[in-house]
């Protein structure tokens, strides 16, 4: 990968970071339950998500990563806790893994959407685990809340995808030059 390519992948990691930042941090329904900020609604996967399909898992994990750490310095919700940063880099890697290696990165609706299924699945799987471990939020009042967000994610989060990456010039063509070589 030459100089210009390394740049480019940077800035635009970079921008999916902070697009990530303000879609999770500042424009996502958040809802307490006394101190414990129990569920999050908002389309912050996103930019992690293009970032897997783009570059691939590795980049995807990272900005995933990346993300969390920098949200949190700069805008605190809770206390830090690391499993929190664990799953917002599953959110970038598993996704990746499933479209690059389950379908060789072809771009349609249902390979975007069985890819970003992979990612939701640690939203309604270790974020309530990890919730109910570290403040005893029971699973009960946890789960209705995120199965009914995963169905709606379910089908949004790759029609916006799929939206981003066949009208945005730019991602179009840096999509169709990652699955050619």
């Amino acid at each position: 990968m030459n100089a210009h390519k390394k740049t480019y992948k940077l800035i635009l990691n970079s921008l999916f970071i902070v697009l990530s930042m303000i879609l999770t941090r500042m424009l996502s329904i958040r809802i307490p339950i006394g101190n414990v900020e129990v569920i999050r609604f908002g389309f912050g996967t996103i930019p992690v998500y293009l970032s897997s399909f783009l570059f691939g898992p590795l980049s995807g994990m990272l900005v995933g990563t990346v993300e969390d750490l920098l949200g949190y310095w700069i805008n605190p919700m809770g206390p830090f806790l690391p499993q929190f940063t664990l799953t917002k880099a599953l959110y970038g890697l598993l996704p990746g893994l499933v479209f690059k290696y389950g379908f060789k990165r072809k771009l349609n609706y249902w390979s975007l959407t069985f890819s970003c299924a992979a990612g939701e699945i640690i939203g309604i799987t270790l974020t309530p685990f990890f919730i109910h471990k570290a403040f005893g939020v029971p699973y009960v009042v946890l789960m209705p809340p995120r199965i009914g967000g995963f169905v709606v994610l379910f089908f949004l989060n790759p029609l916006i995808i799929k939206l981003i990456l066949t009208r945005v010039p730019q991602l179009n063509r840096l999509m169709k030059e990652s699955a050619n070589g």
